[in-house]
């Protein structure tokens, strides 16, 4: 998986692409460590072909790392496999998804 890293005025977007899996999780999870401050952090899964339970993980902390730091959170561009994973699993339910 590559992970592209932008920050524009302390909105953090992380550009995913590939398979969010047990192999490529703990590569996001120091991405995610790594954020000390933001306005806003932005999961963009438009190019995630899969996510396995450890990616799941990880995207949990990154909403709880922007919970701590005061800053918005949300997934965009899931596509309709990915996005039907966080319903089967309630995480639409907390964290704001956004469909392709």
């Amino acid at each position: 998986m590559t992970i592209t890293k932008t920050n524009e005025d302390g909105k953090i977007t992380l550009a995913l692409d590939g398979w969010l899996d047990t192999a490529s999780s703990p590569e996001l999870g120091k991405e995610i460590d790594a954020i000390k401050e933001a306005k806003s952090i932005v999961l963009d899964f438009d190019k995630v072909e899969y996510i396995a339970s450890s990616g799941l993980r990880q995207v949990v902390a990154c909403h709880r790392k922007a919970k701590e730091i005061g800053a918005w959170f949300s997934v965009v561009n899931a596509g309709t496999e990915i996005a039907s994973i966080f319903r089967l699993t309630g995480l639409d339910k907390k964290i704001i998804i956004t469909e392709k």
